[in-house]
């Protein structure tokens, strides 16, 4: 390849958010130990200002905590993650909704006045006759069957 070519070719420019999501699994692998903001500086080739504010952006997302403390004679922050992002089992569950499909919430023509804090609304879940009888249709074969067990 000539000279020229190659000075063509370029890496991709990183995003912020490429950076932070990249930030934020490094801090992720050091687990409950954690890492130094300093350390992150140094892996990213960041100042430290650069840094504080992707670090920042992780914390007011509440994905991570700073604790302050003394690194190589000087002050810093240990990055320690809060909680753990949704791991990708957690979107490829299923989950059962044959329990409410028939619920009339949906499709009632006063869900916008339904509110469980208005005891005099007739619209309130707790005295809405069309969930009563939604409960009881829905529930009665339950019922039955846990009756027809016990005998």
């Amino acid at each position: 390849m000539s000279p020229e070519k190659i000075t063509q070719i370029r890496p991709p420019a990183k995003t912020k958010t490429n950076t932070i999501d990249e930030i934020f699994s490094t801090i992720l692998s050091y687990g409950e130990s954690g890492i130094s903001q300093t350390e992150i500086s140094k892996i990213f080739s960041l100042d430290s200002r650069d840094s504080s504010r992707h670090v920042g952006s992780l914390e007011k997302q509440s994905l991570i905590t700073r604790e302050k403390m003394l690194y190589k004679g000087r002050w810093t922050y240990k990055l320690v993650v809060k909680k753990s992002p949704p791991s990708s089992e957690q979107y490829g569950k299923s989950i059962d909704i044959e329990s409410i499909e028939q619920a009339p919430c949906f499709s009632c023509l006063h869900q916008h006045s339904c509110s469980p804090e208005d005891d005099t609304s007739p619209y309130n879940p707790a005295n809405c006759t069309w969930i009563e009888e939604w409960v009881l249709t829905n529930t009665s074969p339950i019922l039955t069957s846990k009756q027809e067990q016990e005998s």
